[in-house]
């Protein structure tokens, strides 16, 4: 395996992987050891999933139909909180509305907006430092799954990464919508 494909299946590891994170090695996972990468991955359990066209790449666990040949899953999913999985719905948003509306290529949004945003569906509290800090916590988490990445250029903004739209689908939202109703019940019961 050359050195850029072992680049391309280490940053695979690390998580979500984007054609601006390294050209070379992004070159090798969707051209030239395409094959050898996908056999690998293949052998532990595991499928490249690719958007060309958005520039990104991550691994799934494969679905084995036979449960002999099932591996342990490498990759565990885990449930976000609320506050993660509101912040990712809220972002899925406003990506479809900047796609609408603008010919930028990156959608933007301000630590402002996200603030704004989210304080529309959380309870009130009488502590707003304490309630700035949790949703600075949440933007940081969301950073860390990668749908965010901090601007350098601009002051307190992010840009949302278009990999969103591969984790926050119609099943997705579906499901959170579900959660959120259940949420309601209880509280109000």
């Amino acid at each position: 395996m050359r050195q850029n494909a072992k680049v391309a299946t280490i940053l695979l590891f690390k998580g979500m992987f984007y054609k601006s994170d390294n050209e070379l090695a992004w070159l090798e996972l969707v051209e030239g050891s395409v094959g050898a990468i996908d056999d690998y991955f293949e052998t532990i359990g595991l499928s490249v999933q690719r958007d060309e066209a958005e520039g990104y790449a991550y691994l799934k666990n494969i679905e084995f139909e036979n449960d002999d040949e099932a591996l342990p899953k490498l990759i565990m999913s885990r449930e976000l909180s609320y506050r993660v999985s509101l912040l990712c719905v809220l972002l899925r948003k406003k990506i479809v509305d900047f796609e609408m509306q603008s010919d930028s290529q990156k959608a933007v949004i301000t630590k402002e907006d996200i603030i704004g945003e989210m304080s529309l569906f959380l309870p009130q509290k009488f502590n707003e430092i304490k309630s700035y800090k949790e949703i600075e916590a949440t933007i940081k988490k969301v950073e860390e799954l990668g749908f965010l990445k901090k601007l350098r250029s601009i002051e307190s903004s992010y840009e949302i990464k278009n990999s969103i739209k591969a984790f926050v689908d119609a099943q997705w939202l579906n499901e959170f919508n579900e959660k959120l109703e259940e949420y309601k019940e209880q509280k109000w019961s």
